[in-house]
């Protein structure tokens, strides 16, 4: 099926209605298709797609009705706009059949050529937005996959150099032996660290790229939603002395577990990793409000200046100089893009000194079988 152009089709038995349509539209920027029977107009519609129909009701051996119809049972063909064009009675039935059979509007004849030329133009320009979107969704989609080649190859090919020097250092440390001290053992240190930090780096990349095609493959796993949170907790393992208390919101909830998790586990984690002290307080919890769920990760840590609120969902972005702490600032930038590709969005609040409360919405209805 050919989408190069904006089609109109005009559906009529009679010729001279066929001919004085086709006048009325021809300065609008479309290619003009003429149908003299219901068969004919859905011959031409399995070859070509068309921005909308009018449609003639009363036609021999099949009608405008039956046309339509037999469009919607077309896939290729469902969800046309449909312009009814009639002479009939203008009796209410005839209306309401053209709308349950998927019509969009029902004009009588004879036809005013401004009025039909506006609403042809509206759906002309639907059309041409439409196809622009559908472009911009394959480019996305083209990018997104040229964006995870990119990461795996870098990833795999910049890792091996990276073991290549940690198991120098081991054959040096090993070489030196006891000799290895001072200044000359805490820079050997250092260089392992920093290999550990960069193949950390490199394996969350990859993790960043893959987002989007994790989301759509991950399996349909719906749990009670404290039981949802108990697991986030036990996974981010939090030290003694801190405290994570889970809300009553999460009672009673049902909840795709994928890959929600993932975005309580890395917003709990980060609250851990950045508290200054070794002892903290840590709450989640959530709402229902209209079509989404809410969640809240407050913390009482040190806080977040307002100038940086919006660095902080940014790739690659720490606050701190990473030899002060450790992390590919990645966290909180994948939290984010698994919030735009399943429909939801975060902020946080916070000052410095006054702790952080991460908010996002989740759409109550993602994912769920």
């Amino acid at each position: 099926m050919h989408h190069d152009a904006a089609n109109i089709l005009i559906v009529d038995d009679r010729y001279e209605n066929l001919f004085a349509t086709e006048a009325v539209l021809k300065s609008l920027p479309a290619q003009i298709f003429t149908a003299a029977s219901g068969a004919a107009a859905l011959s031409l519609m399995l070859e070509h797609s068309f921005a909308v129909v009018i449609l003639d009701v009363q036609m021999p051996i099949m009608d405008g009705f039956e046309t339509a119809s037999r469009m919607q049972e077309n896939e290729s063909m469902r969800g046309t706009p449909i312009i009814f064009a009639t002479a009939i009675s203008k009796e209410e039935k005839y209306a309401s059949r053209a709308s349950e059979i998927g019509a969009v509007d029902y004009i009588f004849k004879p036809i005013n050529p401004d009025i039909l030329r506006s609403k042809v133009k509206v759906y002309l320009d639907l059309y041409v937005q439409r196809e622009e979107i559908m472009k911009l969704n394959t480019v996305l989609r083209q990018s997104n996959d040229e964006l995870e080649k990119f990461a795996y190859i870098c990833s795999h090919d910049l890792k091996t150099p990276l073991r290549g020097i940690h198991n120098l250092s081991n054959w040096i440390a090993e070489e030196l032996g006891a000799a290895l001290q001072g200044k000359s053992l805490e820079y050997m240190d250092e260089l392992r660290k920093r290999v550990h930090r960069m193949e950390k780096l490199l394996d969350d990349t990859l993790e960043y790229a893959k987002i989007s095609t994790k989301i759509q493959s991950a399996p349909v796993d719906v749990m009670e939603g404290r039981a949802l949170a108990e697991d986030v907790v036990a996974l981010a393992m939090p030290p003694q002395g801190f405290t994570v208390r889970i809300g009553p919101g999460f009672s009673g909830l049902s909840l795709r577990a994928m890959p929600l998790q993932q975005v309580l586990y890395n917003l709990l984690n980060n609250a851990i990793k950045h508290h200054e002290r070794a002892d903290g307080i840590i709450e989640m919890d959530v709402a229902a409000e209209g079509k989404n769920y809410v969640f809240t990760v407050s913390d009482d840590g040190p806080g977040i200046a307002p100038e940086f609120h919006a660095r902080i969902f940014e790739m690659f972005q720490t606050l701190k100089p990473r030899d002060q702490k450790e992390g590919s600032g990645m966290g909180l930038a994948v939290v984010k893009k698994i919030l735009m590709s399943c429909g939801g969005d975060i902020t946080v609040e916070s000052a410095a000194g006054k702790g952080a409360v991460f908010r996002f919405t989740w759409p109550k209805t993602w994912g769920m079988p």
